[in-house]
């Protein structure tokens, strides 16, 4: 009898749901993972795959490998999710579950004004960008979600005035901005990534001195917001991604599919 064998895509991104169209182009079987409600409702406009939503330790992945009989794992989690990869790889060890990180190429470094300008600061962390915002005078726009606000309002003087949050339009990360102090003025709730030319008008609507956000790659729209920062002369505090070894690991779509052919039967 002919088992089927699932494939588990740990999502997080617009590359997470681009990766799901096309493994359901080649028949595979698809279970995914999502953080938000707001990220399962994307999903489940994909017919016939399973989504779960929550966070996940590294037991929690191996109770959802061992139910849907899981062949591999495709981490599409954000750059960020440092923890989240970490888990998957886990998981995998103890499980003998293959593994596979896919994570879109970096933001190419340039000085010419055509992605980065002399203005942009790069930082290891959420405490040095604040601390590397505190020393602007003006307004600041975070462009970070809301999961590090916090680390803002603490080092930033006058930041219920000053600081200008962009998140996605959920509940619960609104609330939160609102939980330090920000009103709804300050709180710009909005799906991105976005084109240049919103993120020009954005910055001009905060009178922005300075835009904070992370190196999300070109797919998560790191280049429209440094390009428009450079066309405006804003300066722009750039937090790398954080360093982590993973498995095995690629960059592009077509990659993951011939990896997950192997893994389908």
């Amino acid at each position: 009898m002919k088992i089927i064998k699932c494939i588990l895509v740990i999502a997080g991104t617009k590359d997470a749901r681009d990766i799901i169209d096309q493994l359901l182009k080649i028949q595979a079987d698809v279970v995914a993972t999502v953080m938000t409600s707001f990220g399962r409702e994307l999903l489940e406009t994909y017919p016939g795959i399973k989504v779960y939503e929550g966070k996940l330790d590294s037991s929690g992945i191996t109770g959802l490998v061992q139910k849907n009989n899981i062949s591999c794992i495709v981490d599409a989690s954000h750059p960020f999710a440092k923890e989240v990869s970490a888990n998957a790889m886990r998981s995998c060890e103890e499980t003998g579950t293959a593994y596979l990180r896919f994570e879109r190429e970096n933001t190419a470094v340039k000085s010419n004004g055509s992605v980065e300008n002399d203005g942009v600061i790069r930082v290891k962390s959420f405490e040095e960008a604040a601390e590397a915002a505190s020393k602007f005078g003006g307004n600041i726009l975070l462009t970070i979600g809301s999961k590090h606000i916090n680390v803002f309002t603490k080092r930033i003087p006058d930041y219920k005035k000053r600081l200008f949050a962009r998140i996605l339009p959920d509940s619960r990360m609104i609330a939160k901005c609102e939980e330090v102090g920000l009103s709804a003025g300050n709180i710009i709730a909005l799906k991105g990534p976005f084109a240049e030319e919103l993120n020009i008008e954005m910055l001009k609507h905060c009178k922005a001195a300075v835009m904070v956000t992370k190196e999300s790659g070109e797919t998560g729209g790191t280049d429209q917001k440094l390009n428009a920062a450079a066309k405006l002369g804003i300066s722009v505090v750039l937090v790398e991604r954080p360093e982590v070894v993973y498995i095995r690991k690629v960059s592009t779509v077509d990659e993951v599919v011939k990896f997950v052919k192997k893994y389908m039967q």
